[in-house]
């Protein structure tokens, strides 16, 4: 050896030359560094007190100085006992299982049998606890939740109320229309977006896409409302990946079933403008008959139609004027129809399928001539409720339109 001096230091220098002719094994040249020291542990692995160790974890054991590796391998244990193979170098010992480790908690030991060159036995004994917990990457993926919107009509008008179906059956889901609350997925863990989109299915067939609101979750947009009082079953094939690469083992299928859904719009109430009637006021209908000055409506939804002589209204023309004079076709509103329905009507179709019509003598249809609509509203459902109509026509007695 040599020493070579540097910035005001003396250093050893090694010369390898014909190392093994001269100086032996490594194993020789390590016990050159042997001393009188307490050999020490530098390190475990697992270190003292880790958690979400993984499952495939080898136990490594590094020393501050060559030992009687012999004597270090005997001193090892692994609680709860666990059988495997040794790879050791003077200073350094791992421990590789046969098989993954179980979950649970685990302890290294090593006791003071561990001795170094010269017989000096380790300075205590070692307890290193850490535990074993399996990796979610290892996991095949799954469906957390699958939320969808339920309630009654009136409910679901306004967004219905959100079940998780992996909790519980949903039997009332949200039908019928056109701003039906999405059905939303959550995954486990991020998903293939590719592979979901061509193992997903659902039965009976209905249009939607899908949208996603971050890796682990997408959302079932509809785009035509589901069928009212149907069964329906949401279907993920198996073999569908996440982005770790785990698949879903065996298909899922969970079911839903829809409530009534949208019913049909009904009128709900006649009368005239004369009568004060309409929604909000009172909409009853006579059971005996009505006129256009009287507090009734003609008729309301539950009673019976009676014959038309019972029910009386007066026209634009009151009698009084002659020909050609329009003193007596001034607009009144007895003769000012109302419609009341039991849902918000989108005006347009309503205009276009109103008719007025003379039973006798027979003529064409009466000209609709202005419509008032009312107990209307700007958010959905969009439309109105109430309407009333004026119609004009050629009269006897003005000979104008009234």
């Amino acid at each position: 050896m040599k020493c070579v001096k540097w910035s005001g230091y003396l250093l050893p220098l090694v010369v390898f030359h014909h190392c093994h002719a001269k100086m032996g094994s490594s194993k020789d040249w390590l016990a050159m560094f042997v001393n009188d020291d307490t050999p020490k542990v530098v390190s475990f692995s697992p270190s003292s007190g880790e958690q979400s160790v993984s499952p495939k974890t080898n136990i490594s054991v590094l020393w501050n100085q060559p030992m009687e590796i012999q004597s270090c391998v005997t001193a090892f244990s692994l609680d709860p006992n666990t059988k495997g193979n040794f790879e050791t170098t003077d200073i350094s010992l791992k421990f590789v299982p046969n098989q993954e480790l179980l979950p649970g908690g685990y302890v290294i030991r090593l006791t003071k049998q561990c001795e170094n060159k010269k017989g000096k036995d380790l300075d205590r004994v070692y307890s290193i606890p850490f535990r074993v917990q399996v990796e979610d990457s290892s996991l095949p993926p799954t469906i957390n939740s699958i939320l969808i919107s339920e309630g009654t009509y009136d409910e679901c008008l306004t967004g219905g109320n959100i079940k998780d179906r992996i909790l519980e059956e949903v039997n009332t889901a949200c039908s019928g229309y056109t701003q039906t609350t999405p059905i939303t997925i959550v995954f486990s863990k991020p998903m293939n977006q590719t592979d979901v989109s061509l193992g997903l299915r659902m039965e009976p067939s209905t249009s939607y896409h899908l949208e996603w609101t971050n890796p682990n979750q997408v959302q079932i947009q509809l785009d035509a409302p589901l069928l009212s009082q149907t069964r329906y079953q949401i279907n993920l094939a198996s073999g569908v990946s996440a982005l770790d690469g785990t698949k879903i083992e065996k298909p899922i299928r969970m079911d839903f079933y829809t409530n009534e859904g949208a019913k049909p719009p009904e009128v709900i109430g006649f009368g005239l403008a004369s009568q004060l009637c309409g929604i909000g006021i009172q909409e009853l209908g006579s059971t005996v008959g009505s006129r256009w000055d009287s507090t009734l409506c003609f008729w309301s939804k539950g009673l019976s139609f009676l014959s038309p002589h019972q029910y009386q209204f007066r026209g634009g023309d009151d009698g009084t004027g002659g020909i050609a004079s329009s003193s007596a076709c001034a607009d009144v509103n007895t003769d000012n129809f109302k419609l009341f329905f039991d849902e918000y009507m989108d005006p347009i179709s309503v205009i276009s399928s109103s008719r007025l019509t003379k039973i006798s003598p027979p003529s064409s249809n009466i000209r609709l001539s202005t419509w008032e609509w009312s107990h209307c509203q700007s958010v959905y459902p969009f439309g109105c409720k109430e309407i009333t109509y004026s119609f004009a026509e050629r009269t006897s007695a003005s000979n104008l339109n009234s």
